[in-house]
This record gives structure tokens, C-alpha cells and sequence, in this order.
């Protein structure tokens, strides 16, 4: 009994070197077919694919007149080489983990809350940049410029920006007497030092 589960055992181990040396990626006369004749027949029949001359067809007509089913799937044969060269990427902070102290390797850690950009309190109003430095109210309110140099502003602003100018003359009576607009009119920022 031993004899014979060795053999199996070697016969096995020859088995999987024997698939293991041999070619990987099929040759390019293997004709590439997903299904049997059969199913591709019902397959066909059932998608329309040969249909009437009096309907259209499913898709591109060939050179004779009918449309082919183009089968989805890729095979070895039919992809494009991979000759890309591997990507070299600078090793960042986290590259050799051997490197960085055990704390650190949670980048979650080294987030910090955003800074101010305004806040109040006892002493009175303070304003701020996104690096968290101070700065005096009239270079906060004071914006003299239009989107195409960023309004001003340090930081980077999302989309292409929009000069936003209030029409009374286009409002209705509810919106062009109204207190609460004319207040938050004022916290235009380019609008403002007009």
C-alpha cells in the first residue's frame, strides 16, 4: 500500500512538473472559441444574429452581406504584448516599513485639524491663512482681484471661478429690499473692494 501511494505520489509530482514547463500562452493558430457549435448555432438564433433581409442587422454587416457576433472575451493570442518597462517609483515615507517608527506607519496620525481662517473669541475677531498664520482684517476682507488670479486667496480654488455681481434691477421686490441679502452681500469677498 505505501508502494503504491508513493508511485501515485511521484506521478503526481511528474504530472505538475511536466504542466509547469510547458507553454503558458496558447499559439496563435489555437482558433479561439467559447462555446460548442451547437450552442453558438442557439446562441445565435436566439440573439437574432442571422436575421431577415426585411430587418436590420444586429451590428456591422460584412463584406457578404451578414453580421458577426463579436464575442467579448480576450484570449492570450488576441492581447497585446505587455512590453511596458515596470514602473520606478521613488520610495516615499512608508517605503521600507524596517524604517519608520511603529507610530508613524499609521498615516491616519499625522492628520491634523484644519487651521482657522476665522475665529472669535474674548479678545475679539482673528483671522487666518490655510497654513494657520495669522493675519489683519483688512488683508482678510480686502480682496482686489478677479478669478484669473485666484481672487487673491492662498489657497488653490476648485473650478475656474465666477465674478458674482448683484443686479437690483433684476430682483424681485422680496429678494431687492430684502436685509438678510444685503447683509451677506457684504461677505462677497470680491465684490467687497469694489
Amino acid at each position: 500500500m505505501r508502494k503504491l501511494f508513493a508511485l501515485v505520489i511521484s506521478a503526481g509530482c511528474w504530472l505538475l512538473l511536466f504542466m509547469a514547463s510547458g507553454q503558458k500562452i496558447a499559439s496563435a493558430t489555437v482558433k479561439n472559441r467559447s462555446q460548442a457549435p451547437f450552442w453558438v448555432w442557439l446562441r445565435n438564433k436566439l440573439l437574432a444574429v442571422d436575421r431577415l433581409k426585411t430587418t436590420p442587422p444586429p451590428g456591422l454587416e460584412t463584406p457578404d452581406g451578414k453580421a458577426v457576433y463579436h464575442n467579448n472575451l480576450r484570449y492570450p493570442n488576441s492581447q497585446s504584448a505587455r512590453t511596458q518597462p515596470p514602473p520606478s517609483l521613488p520610495g516615499g515615507i512608508h517605503h521600507r516599513l524596517s524604517d519608520v517608527y511603529y507610530l508613524e506607519r499609521d498615516a491616519r496620525r499625522t492628520v491634523m485639524p484644519p487651521s482657522p481662517l476665522y475665529t472669535v473669541d474674548e479678545s475679539g475677531v482673528k483671522y487666518g491663512t490655510p497654513l494657520g498664520e495669522e493675519i489683519p482684517r483688512e488683508k482678510a476682507i480686502q480682496v482686489n482681484k478677479g478669478p484669473g488670479e485666484n481672487f487673491g486667496l492662498e489657497a488653490p480654488t476648485p473650478g475656474f471661478g465666477y465674478e458674482w455681481k448683484r443686479d437690483r434691477s433684476e430682483e424681485l421686490a422680496t429678494q431687492k429690499y430684502s436685509s438678510d441679502l444685503s447683509y451677506l452681500e457684504k461677505f462677497d469677498r470680491f465684490n467687497l473692494s469694489k
